[in-house]
């Protein structure tokens, strides 16, 4: 039952469709639609890049787009964080599978850099569930490729081990399978978690005690503590996968800002004035 909740914690109501949030949540004056690199990248308070800025690569199992509480956790860490946000809408299976979200998703983030659209020292990759893998995976990259990397990663519940998916889980093979096509899944831009984790900059890793991919989060756990990569990692126990974007109550509450302070944190904002 809990590997089911996963799954469609994991796919069910996405949309291949890039979205714009609702209005309820945003006022459309605060969000703008750009591409960069042809991506195409929605923007809330665009204007805040200036001084600090979030991207965001968010999860859906690399088949399915942001839904709602995305857009809801995203308003709320960059409002009271005090930055700009970039949601990446990245091509997805299984029209195109990888490398095709791994390639935009650097590709964009990469312009970003180039064009300084976000500032050296002044912005973080953020990532939940399969986004979480690829932000670890795009950053991999943007060291070997002597890129100006994020002053933080900060990591939802990660999907970052498709070698690792159970018999049971029959969605997430399927998932896995069509991301992948023919390319091995122990390769670090699918799996970053057997890539180099070395110089890369500071990790926020939040996992659920409950979810059942926490195993992927303590393996990035262990991998990161070994390669010396400075680490924060916040475990609620008995919380289900991503947690922080899709529950409520106190837990999802205390994510969030754990997560607040270390981008404040991380890019040099005091995080006492939360």
């Amino acid at each position: 039952m809990q590997n089911m909740t996963v799954v469609r914690a994991l796919t069910s109501l996405w949309s291949q469709r890039p979205s714009l949030p609702a209005r309820s949540l945003i006022d459309r004056s605060r969000v703008d639609r750009r591409r960069h690199h042809g991506v195409p990248v929605t923007w809330i308070d665009g204007a805040r890049a200036a001084q600090a800025t979030i991207v965001h690569l968010h999860g859906g199992a690399y088949l399915h787009g942001e839904r709602p509480t995305h857009w809801e956790w995203l308003e709320e860490i960059t409002r009271r964080a005090g930055t700009a946000g970039a949601m990446v809408h990245y091509r997805m299976p299984p029209r195109f599978p990888f490398p095709v979200a791994y390639d935009d998703a650097l590709e964009a983030v990469r312009e970003l850099v180039d064009t300084a659209v976000v500032r050296s020292g002044r912005w973080v990759l953020s990532g939940d569930s399969a986004g979480a893998g690829l932000a670890l995976a795009v950053a991999q990259a943007l060291r070997d490729q002597s890129i100006p990397l994020p002053a933080l990663l900060l990591l939802t519940s990660p999907w970052a081990d498709l070698t690792g998916v159970r018999d049971g889980d029959a969605e997430l093979r399927r998932a896995a399978r069509l991301y992948t096509g023919p390319i091995p899944a122990e390769d670090p831009r699918i799996s970053p978690v057997h890539g180099d984790l070395q110089g890369l900059p500071p990790v926020h890793l939040v996992a659920g005690g409950g979810d059942a991919m926490r195993s992927d989060g303590l393996r990035l756990r262990q991998r990161l503590e070994e390669a010396g990569t400075e680490l924060d990692y916040l475990e609620a126990p008995g919380q289900v996968h991503n947690y922080p974007i899709t529950g409520s109550g106190a837990d999802p509450q205390a994510a969030r800002r754990s997560q607040i302070a270390a981008v404040r944190r991380a890019l040099g904002m005091d995080p006492a004035e939360l």
